[in-house]
């Protein structure tokens, strides 16, 4: 079996990517890569999967951590925050809105300590 780190690296390499939308595997930039790419990736799509899940749920426990004790936010605060930054940005979502909605969370997170008091 390929190593999934290895064909993401590879991806990556030609300016393409796979990302998970929810619990799919999504491909970028797919006009990037040879042809026969596609049907490799077809046969190694549950490796990197779950190569991907792995890096999401470590993602997230690392910012749920630090939210939690850098900011000084509740612990459910903190993971609430932390799933919407680990995940991918919805599609009917432009990039400004995205980006707002996310700086608006930050803000009220960085006021919970002061509302806690």
């Amino acid at each position: 079996m390929a190593d999934a780190a290895a064909i993401l690296d590879r991806i990556r390499s030609f300016g393409a990517n796979v990302v998970l939308d929810g619990d799919q595997l999504r491909l970028i930039n797919s006009r990037k890569l040879p042809a026969e790419a596609r049907a490799f990736l077809a046969q190694h799509r549950e490796a990197i999967g779950d190569l991907l899940r792995r890096d999401r749920e470590a993602s997230f426990e690392e910012r749920a951590a630090i939210v939690e004790f850098d900011a000084g936010a509740p612990r459910e605060w903190a993971e609430a925050f932390a799933r919407f930054l680990t995940r991918t940005k919805p599609a009917h979502v432009s990039e400004i809105e995205w980006s707002w909605f996310l700086g608006t969370c930050g803000r009220m997170i960085d006021e919970a300590p002061k509302v806690a008091a």
